[in-house]
């Protein structure tokens, strides 16, 4: 079995070497280069990769990848297409050879997302289609590319074992294309539910707030829009964009996606904005007790943090029920020791609960 892994780069530099030397044990390891003006190129020339020189105009992320692919040598059985900020575990070459089989065309590996390279902390990770047949694949959309079959008959399998990590550059300014391209894809496709989602969602940062609401509520009248988690974030980013209408909105979420902490500290924070204690002890109850992050990228990490504890707190207290006021004012403060109100807010319940127990 020959394996290539390939994809495209521009000014990947710190990342060339790693991207490289993760990917030894392949036949194969070529990158389509689409104009590096820093010394990308030679990075990789010098590891030993083949990189041809690309250019696509207009700018599209399928056409440029569908390029890469196509400058593969035909006689590759499996290609992985590998992002220049991602690199393999060790070990991935036995473990691909021991789940592919005669008949498979694509296998599902493990994406993990890290911080830094050397921090091993995972962020979030989920299954991907990084390995397919050299035949019978290309990319569609301009831009959030998706691998899909051209052929009769798709064989998947899934190999849990073979972990990709990607380490995200932030600084890049690639996310100043996406924009424009998704705009573009919605036009060729409008029933594409996940880009408008995430058109929606780009719309929203940007500022375009009515356009917003409007591709996000279309994307919820979609036929393929099928996942919960993704519908209520859809809702969520609705409801921050229409206060009049918020608490129905997160209501909505919240019937859609209940397992998602990120909703119920929503409702938590729109609830004790209305000085609504009983329904926000009810809130934060629910959203402590989801102890478990999805694992998808819609998981928000400042929703794991001490603040539910601290709304709960506040509620608990507002309720005269002091004792989980002392729980979970304990539990904020441990999430976030150096946090003066946090201290400031325990020794008040503590003091009020010693009160109460004297008047008894």
């Amino acid at each position: 079995m020959k394996v290539a892994i390939y994809t495209i780069a521009l000014n990947e530099a710190a990342n060339a070497e790693r991207w490289a030397n993760s990917a030894a044990d392949a036949d194969y390891r070529m990158v389509a280069d689409t104009g590096s003006t820093d010394d990308t190129v030679e990075r990789l020339s010098a590891a030993g990769v083949t990189v041809h020189k690309i250019a696509v105009r207009p700018w599209r992320f399928d056409d440029a990848r569908n390029a890469a692919m196509a400058l593969l040598p035909d006689d590759v059985d499996v290609c992985c297409t590998m992002d220049m900020d991602r690199f393999l575990e060790a070990g991935w070459r036995q473990k691909l050879e021991a789940a592919w089989t005669p008949e498979t065309s694509a296998l599902y590996c493990q994406t993990i997302y890290r911080s830094s390279v050397d921090d091993p902390t995972p962020l979030r990770g989920w299954s991907t289609k990084n390995f397919h047949h050299r035949w019978g694949y290309r990319f569609r959309r301009p831009v959030h590319e998706a691998l899909v079959f051209t052929g009769e008959r798709e064989v998947t399998a899934n190999s849990s074992d073979i972990v990709m990590y990607e380490v995200q550059d932030l600084s890049k300014p690639t996310r100043s294309n996406y924009l424009p391209l998704m705009q573009v894809a919605h036009k060729e496709d409008p029933e594409d539910a996940q880009i408008c989602f995430w058109l929606g969602r780009d719309l929203m940062w940007a500022g375009q707030q009515e356009r917003a609401v409007e591709l996000l509520e279309r994307y919820l009248a979609l036929p393929t829009s099928r996942w919960d988690e993704e519908r209520s974030e859809a809702m969520r980013y609705i409801a921050r964009m229409q206060p009049e209408q918020r608490l129905a909105w997160l209501d909505k979420a919240r019937m859609e996606a209940p397992h998602r902490r990120e909703i119920w500290l929503d409702l938590a924070e729109e609830l004790h904005g209305k000085a609504d204690w009983l329904n926000l002890f009810w809130a934060c109850s629910n959203g402590i007790e989801r102890t478990r992050r999805t694992g998808s990228y819609l998981d928000d990490a400042s929703c794991w943090g001490f603040r539910l504890y601290d709304l709960g707190a506040i509620a608990s207290w507002r309720l005269n029920v002091m004792d989980r006021a002392e729980e979970w004012g304990r539990m904020a403060l441990e999430l976030d020791p150096a946090n003066q109100r946090l201290k400031d807010n325990l020794g008040f319940y503590l003091r009020r609960r010693e009160e109460m127990r004297l008047q008894e």
